[in-house]
């Protein structure tokens, strides 16, 4: 009789090990949270997008280069007081938006910094309700008039939602130009499984959700004899991520994302849920990924000079603290020489370091802002 209830037991163990999960609100993150994990680097991520029931994703093999950790506070413990309430908490998802060049003279410069994400929930979805961020050094605290659901629940394999949103800044005599947000994202659940990485073996969904927006800057131009006039200028925004969530971690077990150009996916960031671990001894592959960068030291801006088929290359810069001011996407070319302009205006005199990096490996420069 033992015996053949143990049976029953380890038969039982292992067809739970098989079954489908969902995601419920529970899963989500609560204020509060601090979550750890690991950057990987993308050249060890391997095959990430077959998918399917029942199926076994291996990332055993991912190589960290950096740690960091998604810290979600209280709406009071942000720069942006209390204007969010009690119930939604923040999260800093970005020190800088990048802003293409207006080449319109008489546009005022932009700059929008310390970005925060403020999240709410409830037993049906997980939703971005407003955003914080400093637009030319001015703190302003937004909500979204149409809120971004990122995820509903419960959360099962085959299911597909699709829900539009619309953000945008508030515009007075202090600021008198908008950052427009608007679009529409699409979350698909199209696997579950088991995952392993270096932090573990779980079960877990294959989540894909794709975020299409059309980022819009408006306001004024004062131009020569035609005076004051309107301007507007819009720029799509499509990214993507790949994500494994399972239950009980409260961020993505494993995460692949990037931007979409067309229907090609460019990953430029792999991470996954992780313990601290010390990373002193770990080794980057280094590559020269740029022929020169020039002047230096500048006063306005750098030049990269790339080989061809490098694809795309990201371009980070890095205060001595460790913080990224500035990010650029150097596109892929085919020719034998490729010239890129980073516009270093808004950054204060100083040491940085361009960090460049794509799939084959990662270059280091130092320079400074005279």
């Amino acid at each position: 009789m033992k015996k053949n209830l143990l049976i029953l037991f380890i038969n039982f163990f292992a067809l739970s090990l098989l079954s489908q999960i969902s995601i419920s609100v529970s899963d989500m993150p609560i204020s509060g949270d601090t979550i750890r994990y690991s950057n990987a680097r993308l050249s060890s991520v391997g095959d990430y997008t077959t998918t399917g029931a029942n199926y076994t994703w291996n990332f055993d093999t991912l190589r960290p280069t950096s740690q960091g950790r998604r810290d979600f506070v209280a709406g009071p413990n942000t720069p942006y007081s209390v204007v969010f309430g009690f119930t939604a908490y923040g999260e800093k998802t970005l020190d800088t938006v990048p802003i293409p060049n207006i080449p319109i003279t008489g546009i005022p410069s932009i700059s929008i910094t310390d970005v925060y994400s403020f999240y709410s929930k409830s037993s049906t979805k997980f939703i971005t309700e407003g955003l914080g961020l400093k637009m030319n050094g001015i703190p302003l605290p937004n909500f979204y008039t149409n809120e971004d659901e990122l995820y509903f629940f419960p959360l099962n394999y085959t299911d597909r939602d699709s829900s539009t949103f619309r953000f945008s800044t508030v515009s007075n005599t202090l600021i008198p130009f908008q950052y427009i947000k608007q679009g529409h994202r699409i979350t698909e659940v199209d696997g579950w499984g088991t995952i392993a990485t270096p932090h573990g073996t779980v079960s877990c969904l294959r989540v894909v959700t794709t975020q299409y927006s059309i980022d819009t800057l408006k306001g004024t131009i004062n131009l020569p004899i035609i005076g004051i006039q309107p301007f507007a200028f819009g720029f799509p925004n499509y990214v993507r991520s790949y994500q494994w969530l399972t239950t009980g971690e409260h961020i993505p077990y494993f995460e692949v994302s990037g931007t979409l150009t067309g229907t090609t996916f460019n990953p430029n960031q792999a991470r996954y849920r992780d313990n601290y671990i010390n990373l002193v001894g770990v080794k980057e592959e280094t590559k020269n990924l740029a022929i020169s960068v020039f002047p230096n030291p500048t006063t306005n801006q750098i030049t990269v000079i790339t080989n061809k088929d490098n694809g795309t290359i990201k371009a980070e810069i890095m205060d001595l603290q460790g913080k990224i001011v500035l990010y650029k996407e150097l596109m892929h070319n085919t020719e034998i020489t490729n010239k890129h302009t980073l516009d270093l205006n808004l950054l204060a005199k100083g040491l940085y370091i361009l960090n460049l990096s794509n799939l084959e490996g990662k270059q280091s420069i130092k320079f400074s802002i005279q």
